[in-house]
């Protein structure tokens, strides 16, 4: 009885893990970029782990509150994904803290991650949680964190807006932007929209599009030719693991060709 009792203490003292797969892409991408751009800086280290501790925080916090809201109460569910969240926020807080001494102007970038969760949280509450509403806003917050890294980095407030030096890292943000977008869109017409062809067409034709982005630097025809190429091979219906994996290709050549179109 004691060794059973001891077990689920344990299991519940695990940390839980967010299922959204495609979201720690969406985390790591940037943060290389920044690393890329500016180099390696204590300030922009802390940041990383601040970043990436603070997904699955603000994760099962939303969750926790969006089920509060529904209910009218703290249900077994709720208190449950609070739970899940309280270890992920202490840990968050940690790193948080450190970089709030050491760049007190991050409280507006605060107060505006805070804002655009707030949004996250109502449109889950409102039933678009995998609305591609929702999936955007991942993605601007996620593509934002380079300029963001860069603007920790160097000490810039107002994270280098007009500010030459500061072009490789809003580049690096655009080729985020552009690259996070078609892989929701791509996902989705696979998955949840894949009785739906206008999803498959639609991810077909941004693809195309989004090969303009060699204009920027030949480098990033290898990361958004590779993934038009994916849009096109890869048919709806598809099982996740294949499709997991070459979003794990794509994600590593996006690295790669950002990296080179940077350099």
């Amino acid at each position: 009885m004691t060794t059973t009792t001891s077990s689920r203490s344990k299991a519940r003292r695990r940390l839980a893990i967010p299922g959204q797969h495609g979201a720690w892409a969406f985390l790591v991408i940037p943060l290389i970029l920044g690393f890329v751009i500016v180099g390696w800086s204590v300030p922009g280290a802390v940041f990383s782990v601040a970043w990436v501790l603070a997904y699955p925080a603000s994760y099962y916090l939303g969750r926790a509150v969006v089920v509060r809201w529904r209910r009218g109460n703290w249900s077994r569910i709720a208190r449950r994904e609070l739970n899940d969240a309280v270890p992920w926020a202490v840990l968050a807080a940690i790193p948080s803290l450190i970089l709030l001494v050491m760049r007190p102007w991050l409280v507006w970038v605060g107060m505006v991650l805070g804002l655009l969760w707030a949004v996250s949280v109502w449109l889950t509450r409102t039933g678009h949680e995998r609305g591609a509403s929702n999936d955007l806003l991942l993605v601007a917050q996620a593509s934002l964190a380079v300029p963001l890294f860069w603007g920790i980095a160097t000490d810039t407030p107002d994270l280098g807006i007009g500010d030459a030096a500061a072009l490789d890292a809003w580049t690096a943000a655009l080729i985020c932007l552009v690259f996070f977008a078609g892989s929701v869109i791509h996902v989705k017409s696979l998955i949840r929209e894949a009785d739906d062809r206008r999803w498959a067409i639609a991810s077909r034709i941004y693809h195309v599009l989004a090969l303009w982005m060699a204009l920027i630097s030949p480098w990033l025809l290898l990361p958004f030719g590779a993934a038009a190429i994916r849009a096109f091979a890869v048919p709806p219906g598809s099982r996740p693991a294949v499709i997991g994996a070459v979003e794990i290709v794509v994600s590593v050549l996006i690295v790669v060709g950002g990296a080179l179109a940077l350099a």
